[in-house]
């Protein structure tokens, strides 16, 4: 819940960024932004994370230093200072599973709907 709630997709040039870097393609990115809130636009943009590389979830999180958004890099990273290890990611479809990602193991915690 950490990501859905505390990252700002919609207003902080963060898709903007991931398209530039190829993370995101241009239909990815006008769906995230079409997205009404924010919360959906964060679910819309993790599930499409979820299925990239590990260097293109480095590319996120560099990302995430350019727009502002370093406390939540710390967080995902484990840096000092963060009180999270591991975070839970639930977006409305799919399963959980452990993603790799700067030797931490990131957990994806999806809810399916039938």
């Amino acid at each position: 819940m950490f990501l859905l709630e505390t990252l700002d997709v919609k207003f902080s040039g963060l898709v903007g960024h991931l398209y530039a870097a190829r993370v995101v393609s241009a239909d990815e990115a006008e769906e995230i932004n079409a997205e009404q809130t924010s919360f959906r636009a964060n679910e819309k943009l993790l599930s499409v994370l979820s299925r990239r590389s590990t260097q293109q979830f480095q590319l996120f999180l560099d990302a995430l230093d350019s727009c502002g958004q370093r406390h939540v890099r710390d967080v995902i990273t484990n840096r000092p200072g963060s009180s999270v290890f591991t975070i839970g990611i639930v977006t409305s479809r799919g399963h959980g599973e452990a993603y790799p990602a700067q030797g931490i193991s990131l957990l994806r915690e999806m809810r399916s709907h039938t």
